[in-house]
């Protein structure tokens, strides 16, 4: 029986440098054993919209007709999915102005990036027979990244098509840890929206609950 690794890809920001856009940047990647099963933790949730941060928070699509005590509880609904889930994550994390408005330098950063860290843990994702990357290709410099550093590093890799987030819970896993990761350092280094200010306007409470259970899960 062959050993398969997935990956799933989120990104949050975006890689423009216009007025008005954010001002940082996440990648993340989010890694399943495909031995570990994890059916019966997903069909508890099977019945649930589809999950994405940013319509949580701004009160959008099918969270439009929720007040924010719904939509808080629903975040914290999929927190609970997120902790019993046997994967492991990796965030890629960056202040745009490091890249002087230049996209190339973006992708090439990223792209080194994604290559040192497989170098680091070349010895497990080489103890996979196949590794399947599943990414929607939102964001062209994203994927080229990936295909540029998953490329030379010699693993056997396969990248799904037609992948869509809506179909995959672990693409919106990927989504959830990508926001929050973004949040923070919004938090931090200053940018949050007024949706984002209201939602999360206890600071403690996002560090002790949302950034505690990520450190739990990120990749060493």
């Amino acid at each position: 029986m062959k050993k398969i690794l997935s990956v799933f890809v989120g990104e949050s920001g975006d890689t423009g440098f216009e007025n008005g856009v954010s001002m940082y940047y996440v990648v993340s990647l989010v890694f399943h054993e495909q031995n570990n099963d994890i059916s019966s933790q997903l069909n508890k949730f099977k019945n649930d919209p589809v999950f994405h941060v940013g319509p949580i928070i701004r009160k959008e699509d099918d969270f439009k007709n929720m007040n924010i005590s719904e939509r808080k509880r629903y975040l914290n609904k999929f927190l609970i999915l997120y902790s019993i889930l046997p994967v492991l994550h990796k965030e890629f994390e960056y202040k745009k102005k490091e890249f002087d408005e230049n996209k190339a330098k973006t992708l090439l950063r990223l792209a080194k990036d994604i290559h040192a860290f497989l170098l680091q843990y070349n010895e497990y994702f080489s103890s996979f027979d196949l590794i399947n990357i599943y990414y929607d290709k939102g964001q062209q410099i994203v994927y080229s990244a990936l295909a540029q550093a998953f490329g030379i590093s010699g693993l056997n890799v396969e990248f799904k098509a037609g992948v869509k987030n809506n179909s995959y819970r672990l693409a919106q896993v990927a989504d959830y840890i990508t926001s929050i990761k973004l949040t923070e350092m919004k938090m931090v280094n200053g940018g949050l929206s007024n949706s984002e200010e209201k939602f999360f306007a206890n600071k403690k409470v996002f560090k002790r609950v949302y950034l505690r259970s990520l450190k739990k899960k990120e990749f060493k």
